[in-house]
């Protein structure tokens, strides 16, 4: 066994030890919690208040470990913790955005792997290097930007905790950059393919067996209102509410968005969303759409009564309204079927969000939507829609190139 020198002192066995550096007058501790061996500063320069300081350490730390909370310490991994359970908290109060949920499964899974033993102000270019390689082999690939920044803004809440609990400084935050992959647009449909999507519904709903047809129904609904809509595939709609919605005229609804990527917003609906809502009310509530309205209901719309049989033990009781979980593999399982589920022009598979993209460049093409609208409309930014559908060429904007309001107008007497 390694001869201790003078300047260490074991004030409990195998629990607690106090130290001095060769290079520092303060006492530095050392303590075990849950078979973990955890450094930190006394911050005293005699051994007695060093070792008072210490064992006020070890129990505040054991308090925190019944609290669940992360020890005293700089190692990034406990930090990490805090920073998630702000993270967690943030979302409980609603506080939250969707993509904090990915910042912890970043956290857990890419970061502390890397990171978990160093303390946070050791973290430099460096690391972020060793992180960078890491991500890429557990990948497989080089990650797009977007994911990268992803990754940094998950980063970033950790070392925002650090500050905020004075482990680190702002000047030893380091410099995050973002270089990755391109980001590739999603593939839309073209008119005709959407054409051959709604066509089918109706009788692959048709096929299916009884326990299954309640969500076909409602994933044909869904799929109308998103392309009618522009909508996030998702938490815009699995979110809303019938008193989240209004009409703003005989042929047009008001969509109050209470969870989106970019905050609340609103957008309007069409006719296609008026239908699909009165198939979704009358099948739910077997009432009518403008009933719902004004009975001002704070049920979830998207949602559909379960099957409840013999088999899944649910004969006896009261069908639920319950919340789709199957939703993108019944539709990927639609577009198999349909043969539309990959791009032939891309050779690349859709999703969900082909939708969302569908609906965009129908907007711009058909619709002649200006593009500061249509930001608005779908909750993004102009920047944004100019840098997706840039690739609009002159072929698809025939008619707005034709010029044809502008040449009634100059012919005009």
């Amino acid at each position: 066994m390694r001869e201790r020198i003078e300047t260490t002192h074991e004030v409990i066995k195998r629990k607690l030890i106090v130290f001095k550096r060769a290079n520092s007058d303060k006492w530095q501790c050392r303590y075990k919690i849950k078979d973990e061996w955890i450094r930190c500063s006394t911050n005293e320069y005699t051994l007695e208040s060093a070792i008072q300081s210490a064992n006020m350490i070890l129990i505040e730390a054991h308090v925190r470990d019944k609290l669940n909370i992360a020890p005293v310490s700089k190692k990034f991994k406990d930090v990490a913790k805090l920073a998630m359970q702000r993270i967690e908290n943030e979302i409980a109060q609603n506080e939250g955005k969707a993509i904090y949920k990915d910042y912890s499964m970043i956290i857990r899974s890419y970061l502390t792997p890397v990171l978990g033993n160093l303390s946070v102000e050791q973290i430099k270019l460096k690391e972020l290097e060793l992180l960078e390689k890491f991500r890429i082999k557990k990948m497989g690939k080089v990650p797009k930007r977007s994911t990268i920044l992803n990754h940094n803004a998950a980063l970033k809440r950790v070392f925002d905790e650090a500050v905020l609990h004075g482990y680190m400084t702002e000047a030893q935050r380091p410099v995050l950059v973002a270089k990755g992959a391109k980001c590739e647009r999603r593939v839309e449909f073209s008119m005709e393919e959407i054409k051959k999507m709604m066509s089918g519904f109706d009788n692959w709903i048709q096929k299916a067996k009884t326990h299954s047809m309640q969500l076909r129904y409602l994933l044909k609904d869904y799929v109308i209102i998103l392309l009618d809509t522009g909508a996030r595939p998702g938490r815009e709609l699995f979110e809303l509410k019938w008193s989240n919605i209004k009409f703003a005229n005989e042929h047009n609804l008001i969509f109050n968005i209470q969870k989106s990527k970019t905050g609340e917003r609103r957008a309007i609906a069409r006719e296609p969303t008026i239908q699909a809502l009165r198939r979704i009310a009358e099948r739910n509530f077997n009432m009518s759409l403008e009933d719902i309205l004004n009975a001002n209901k704070q049920d979830y719309i998207f949602r559909y009564i379960e099957f409840c049989s013999k088999r899944n033990g649910k004969l006896n009781q009261i069908p639920k309204m319950v919340k789709p979980s199957s939703f993108f593999r019944m539709f990927i399982g639609y577009l198999k079927e349909m043969k539309l589920l990959i791009c032939p022009i891309t050779l690349k598979p859709r999703s969900f969000y082909s939708i969302r993209h569908t609906y965009a460049t129908f907007a711009l093409t058909y619709d002649n939507v200006n593009i500061h609208t249509l930001a608005k409309q779908m909750g993004t930014s102009v920047v944004m829609i100019e840098k997706h559908y840039s690739h609009l060429d002159a072929v698809k904007a025939i008619e707005q190139l034709s010029g044809a309001n502008t040449r009634r107008l100059i012919e005009l007497n």
